[in-house]
Parts: structure tokens; C-alpha cells; sequence
């Protein structure tokens, strides 16, 4: 069943059903979107050739890990993306993986106009254009962005996922962030070069206005700290460390 008619069964089956809050109903559906298309398509296993080859030099960059959902809902929370108002931000996850906080951002963030995930090792990236193609055709994608957009009051915007969404395979340091203006680098394991070349790729982009990163960067701005659930901590614990900055 396609989500808006499981939202509509939720929301107005009277007596018959327990009514929730409609944001809960959205959130629900994209957890249950991102486990069903994601199943089998996870990003941990890798070949270990393509494995060396991404860990070349020091720090273990291909070790892999996500943000939880409510990570990501932190993440929006802390960013002011899942309030209502025009769709304005462009929202790039630099070393996104199988793609799912990039999905996660459009699907959920009404804030969030665009969102681009970039991601170096083929495999993962395959991955996600698999799942995301996937969820495309089935046109969950329109339905729960259309959700996204009226529940924030934009009702006039029509979506248009396949051209809003975009899951490249690259090196991030040679990403386009000229529109760039939320990014999330999954920064854990990167080495203390890599950490100093992402801090100088993100001072050269022009619009960017905030970076939440687990490593520190070498930005012009001061960090506050957050917690951010993440797939390798527990669900009673706080979660790890991120660093958020605010570029103006």
C-alpha cells in the first residue's frame, strides 16, 4: 500500500484506528521506507581490495557506520530543517555511503530543497542508487516529499524527486558544493590530512551556512557539541559526538 493511502488510513479512520500526530505518521513511514528498500543493501561489506584501496596512507576512512533516523532528525532539528517554511537548503552528505541520510534529509526536511550525497567507494554507491531508483518507481519518494511539504504549510511546491536528489560516486574534495548550504561529513576515521583538505574544500564553498562533522574541522567558526545516534551506539546511550558550526 502506497504511504499516502496508509497516512489517510491512520489519520481518518475514526474509531477504528489509534490517531497519532502527523509528523510521527511521516517519520514512521520514511523509518519503514528506508528498511524496506534499503534491505540487502547495506553498506558494511565491501571487497577487501576496494577496502585498500580506500584506506590508502593513515586512518581507516572505509570503516563504515550511519546515522541512526534519529540522528538525522537531530541533525534537522539542530539545523532548523524540519520547520516549516520554503524549501531553501541544499544539504550534501560528503561520504554518504548506501545513501541514507541523503534520502533521510529530502524525504523528512522540509527545509531541505536538494540534497546530494557523495561517496567513494563504488560498491556503497551502487547501492544506493539501487535503493533509490527502487523507492522512485514505486512513487513513495513524491508521496512522502508532498507529506514533508503540507505538513510545513508549503502546499503550492510539486516535487520533483529524480532531478532533486542526486547519489554520486566520487572523491568528495572534488565534489560541486557551489549550492551547498547544510554538510554533514562522517568524519570519524579520516586521517589528520583528510581532515585538513575537507576543512579547506569547505571554506572554499560559497553558500555554505552550517557543517556537522565527528571529526573537528579547521573551520572559521567555533564548535558546539552534540550527540547524534549513530548505527555503531547503543540506543540507550547518547550517541557520538558531533561538531556543529555555524558559517553565517
Amino acid at each position: 500500500m502506497r504511504a499516502v493511502a496508509r497516512v489517510l488510513l491512520l489519520l481518518c479512520a475514526g474509531c477504528t484506528a489509534v490517531e497519532l500526530p502527523a509528523q510521527g505518521v511521516l517519520r514512521r513511514e520514511v523509518d519503514r521506507v528506508l528498511n524496506t528498500y534499503w534491505r540487502g543493501r547495506e553498506g558494511y561489506a565491501i571487497s577487501a581490495k576496494e577496502e585498500r584501496r580506500i584506506n590508502r596512507g593513515d586512518g581507516n576512512p572505509g570503516l563504515y557506520g550511519e546515522l541512526a533516523p534519529e540522528g538525522a532528525r537531530r541533525l534537522a532539528e539542530e539545523w532548523g530543517l524540519c520547520e516549516g517554511g520554503k524549501a531553501v537548503a541544499t544539504f550534501a552528505d560528503l561520504g554518504s555511503g548506501v545513501g541514507k541520510l541523503v534520502v533521510q534529509s529530502y524525504l523528512e526536511w522540509p527545509g531541505v530543497h536538494r540534497a546530494l550525497g557523495v561517496e567513494l567507494s563504488a560498491t556503497r554507491a551502487k547501492r544506493a542508487l539501487e535503493a533509490w531508483e527502487a523507492l522512485l518507481l514505486s512513487d513513495e519518494a513524491f508521496e512522502l516529499r508532498q507529506m514533508a511539504l503540507n505538513l510545513a504549510g508549503d502546499n503550492d511546491a510539486t516535487p520533483n524527486p529524480a532531478e532533486e536528489v542526486k547519489l554520486l560516486h566520487g572523491d568528495l574534495l572534488d565534489a560541486d558544493l557551489s549550492d551547498v548550504t547544510h554538510a554533514y561529513v562522517s568524519s570519524l576515521c579520516f586521517p589528520e590530512s583528510l581532515i585538513f583538505d575537507v576543512s579547506l574544500k569547505l571554506k572554499q564553498a560559497p553558500r555554505l551556512r552550517a557543517v556537522a562533522s565527528l571529526q573537528p574541522l579547521n573551520l572559521d567558526s567555533g564548535a558546539r557539541l552534540l550527540a547524534l545516534p549513530t548505527s555503531w551506539t547503543s540506543r540507550r546511550g547518547m550517541g557520538t559526538i558531533a561538531h556543529f558550526y555555524d558559517l553565517g
